[in-house]
Parts: structure tokens; sequence; C-alpha cells
């Protein structure tokens, strides 16, 4: 009923506003009349705009019945022809909502060189999802093959992941990827040794243990041989400590008595390579892990103070449950 009326009006002072604009000579009586009409007029049609807005463009009230009344006072006729087009558009005829929800892609390729791994939706977790939910044994096929391009800590867990593929090939393809890490290993390991019987050098030391080191750390080695290559690891470190001492040497012995389960001959190695030079934020994480191993919690919460603040990190996870 409101609106009915405020159209009426509307309509009644405009007409009256423009009945007295057509005489021919305006006196200043007239003028005054007339912009008293159209001023009510736009006021009244002003409101009735305000009213069928949507809710959103309602607000601020100010600045919205700012701009109706003066798009239609300063545009007499013209602006209120134009807001009640824009109006009907907006609110009587919306623009058509689509259906369909979804868009159909093609398929991407894997990738099947190492240049083509790195910048791309291929990355660890994406073949690994593929690895587990993918029905096709030819889209897991590829993707091992693209896994064998990934760096070797990231592509050695999902090659054993697809070990246990129920597709032959799958299976074949992973286990003959490993080898082939493992054989690479084995090959520098050899290489590494006949360098060091020619002259024993500490860095050769180091280069044999950190491969032996390499092959227990990917996960590569299991049971009696892993304990074998941490031996030899140990070994060799030993051998290049007595050549020439080393904070890097005594670093990664630390880390070998870790994986053994001898923290106090860890933490000895440990504070040694930290005496040796290096900061005590590259330690920090394996002193920590060697003082929980003892017990000693008191120390270990002092180590993880130093662990790394980026939000994310396993690290910084680790820090912020024992603050």
């Amino acid at each position: 009923m409101m609106k009915a009326w405020l159209f009426l009006q509307t309509l009644a002072f405009e007409s009256i506003g423009f009945y007295i604009l057509l005489d021919k000579e305006m006196t200043q009586l007239q003028w005054v009349g007339f912009i008293s009409s159209h001023t009510i007029a736009c006021a009244s049609y002003t409101l009735l705009c305000w009213i069928l807005l949507p809710k959103k463009y309602k607000t601020p009230i100010v600045s919205s019945v700012s701009f109706l009344f003066l798009f239609n006072f300063l545009l007499p006729l013209v602006g209120m022809i134009g807001t009640a087009c824009s109006l009907l558009v907006a609110l009587y005829i919306p623009r058509r909502q689509s259906l369909i929800t979804w868009q159909e892609c093609e398929e991407a390729p894997l990738p099947q060189s190492p240049g083509d791994v790195s910048n791309t939706q291929f990355g660890a977790g994406a073949l690994r999802e593929i690895l587990l939910h993918n029905d096709d044994p030819e889209r897991r096929l590829l993707a091992v093959s693209a896994i064998r391009h990934l760096p070797k800590p990231q592509a050695v867990p999902l090659l054993q992941l697809a070990l246990k593929d129920l597709s032959d090939d799958v299976r074949l393809l992973a286990y003959a990827s490993l080898e082939t890490i493992e054989s690479q290993i084995n090959e520098a390991i050899s290489l590494f040794k006949s360098q060091f019987q020619y002259r024993e050098q500490a860095s050769k030391a180091y280069e044999i243990a950190q491969q032996y080191w390499e092959l227990c750390y990917l996960g590569i080695a299991e049971g009696a041989l892993r304990k074998h290559y941490l031996e030899q690891a140990e070994h060799y470190l030993t051998l290049a400590n007595h050549l020439s001492a080393n904070a890097s040497t005594f670093l990664l012995l630390g880390r070998v008595m870790l994986e053994q389960q001898r923290p106090d001959e860890a933490i000895k190695y440990l504070t040694q390579a930290m005496d040796g030079g290096l900061r005590i934020k590259q330690v920090a994480p394996y002193l920590a892990e060697a003082a929980y191993e003892t017990g000693d919690y008191e120390t270990t919460k002092y180590y993880i103070g130093y662990f790394p603040e980026q939000k994310g990190e396993k690290l910084s996870q680790i820090k912020e449950y024992w603050a």
C-alpha cells in the first residue's frame, strides 16, 4: 500500500513540476514552484527506491539515500526513468545462474623426466594420493615412474609404499627403482673405499660413512643389514676422527649413536661437534633427542628452546608442545 502511495505521489508532484516548467514565460515564483514540486517528487521516489533496494544495498543509509536523491534531482525525469530501469533489471530480471557446479578438465599427464617434476602439481603428496586411491594400474605405474625423479628422501618412502601395490607391474617397477638407488649408493661406497685404501684421508672415510648412513636414513636397509651399516658408519667415522677431528664428523657420529640407541655416547659426540664450531641450533634437535632418551627432561626442554619458530614445521610443533 505504501509503495503504491509513494509512486502516485511521485507521479503527481513530478507532473505538476513539468506542467509549470512547460510554461513559455517562467517567473521567479514559477521556478520556486517547479523546484519545490520536483524536490518533493524526488524525496518520495527516493524513499520508494530505497524500500525496493536489496538489503545489502540499503546500508549505509545516508550514502544510499543521498545517491538516489541527488541522481534523481539533478537529472529531472531522466534520472527517475534510469533508476526505475536499473531496479527493474536488477530485481526482477536477475542474471541466470548456471546449474552446472563443476567443469570437466583434461587429465594432466604425469611427468616423465626430472625437469618436469619441479613446479608442477605432482609433488610427493599428489603422487602418494595416486598410489593409494587411483584405481587405474596404468596411472599408478606412471606415478612410480615420476617418483623415480624425486629427491631420494621423498622417493624412497613412496617406492616402498608402491611395493604393496596389487599390480605386479607397479611392484616390479618400484622394486627395480629401489634396487637402482641402493646400487648407486653401494657403487659410491666401493669407489670411496678404493680411494681410501690408496690414500687414507679423513674426508674419504667420512664419505664412506655418509653413504652407509644414507642407506639407513632413507630406510632402504632394515633389520640385521641396517645394524651392520650403522656399525660400518661408526667405524669409518671413528677412523676419520683419528685422522683429522672435524665437527661435521662428530655430528654424524652422534646421529649414528642415536640410531643405535646409545644416547649417552651421542651426547658426548654432539657436544664435541658444538665445541668444534657448529651452531647450537644445528645440534639442538639431536641433543634434545639424546637427553629425552636418557630421561633428562629439563635438558630436553632447554635444547628444544633453540628449535625454529616456522609455523607448520615439525620441530616448531615439538617446541610449541613443550612450551
